[in-house]
């Protein structure tokens, strides 16, 4: 499994609109991530419509949370990003492709429970951590 990098620049962008006593614009986004304009908009377009920013359109405007940090995990921006299907879909092809005897339903039956299982921790441990937490932890002295 590969995370897009577009998870890492979401992270980053709502640290610095938290980080931020005011709204911030889009253009002081993409300079701060070296990233196009409109390469920004795709991002914090999924970031408002998951509810985690919005968007303030007016002279004073750009992104502010909707959120605290502490109320913002990283299960919440993985699924902004990427959405909340699940990872494994199965075709079955299994049952096409090999003999019936040989129990193939039960087998990828046992298969998928297996990688859902994995699914299942994987964002339990996504749920676990929040901005907050990584604010804190940025800024512990050694």
């Amino acid at each position: 499994m590969k995370i897009r990098k577009s998870f890492e620049q979401a992270i980053c962008i709502l640290l610095l609109i938290g980080a931020q006593d005011k709204p911030i614009k889009s253009h002081e986004l993409s300079e701060k991530l070296l990233v196009s304009d409109s390469y920004l908009k795709k991002i914090t377009r999924q970031l408002v419509v998951s509810g985690l920013i919005s968007s303030m359109a007016n002279k004073r405007g750009g992104f502010v949370l909707t959120k605290s940090l502490d109320c913002i995990s990283l299960l919440d921006i993985f699924e902004a990003m990427e959405g909340k299907e699940a990872f494994v879909k199965t075709t079955h092809l299994v049952e096409k492709v090999f003999d019936s005897q040989l129990r193939v339903k039960e087998t990828e039956d046992f298969i998928v429970d297996y990688l859902n299982a994995a699914e299942w921790q994987y964002k339990e441990k996504l749920r676990e951590i929040t901005l907050a937490q990584i604010v804190d932890a940025a800024h512990q002295k050694e």
